[in-house]
């Protein structure tokens, strides 16, 4: 069964590009990477900060890329801090 997907745009950056939320139908994907240790809660366009207490979560339990001692957030990555 497929389900829609769904794009609710919660912000601009300074870029001009959208920053929002994605769904597949009632699933949170934003939630979900953050709870299950693939993404970072991005703070300067975060309004949900339940986010920060699921990376926490995320973080203890060493899941995802929390497993790696020392990740690298993507904006370090693209600015050459490696």
């Amino acid at each position: 069964m497929n389900q829609a997907v769904r794009i609710v745009v919660q912000d601009i950056d300074r870029y001009g590009r959208s920053v929002g939320r994605v769904y597949v139908g009632n699933l949170d994907v934003n939630r979900e990477l953050i709870r299950n240790g693939w993404a970072w809660a991005y703070l300067d366009y975060l309004q949900d900060t339940s986010l920060i207490a699921l990376e926490q979560q995320a973080r203890d339990g060493k899941l995802g890329l929390w497993n790696d001692p020392n990740p690298i957030p993507p904006w370090e990555w693209r600015q050459g801090i490696r």
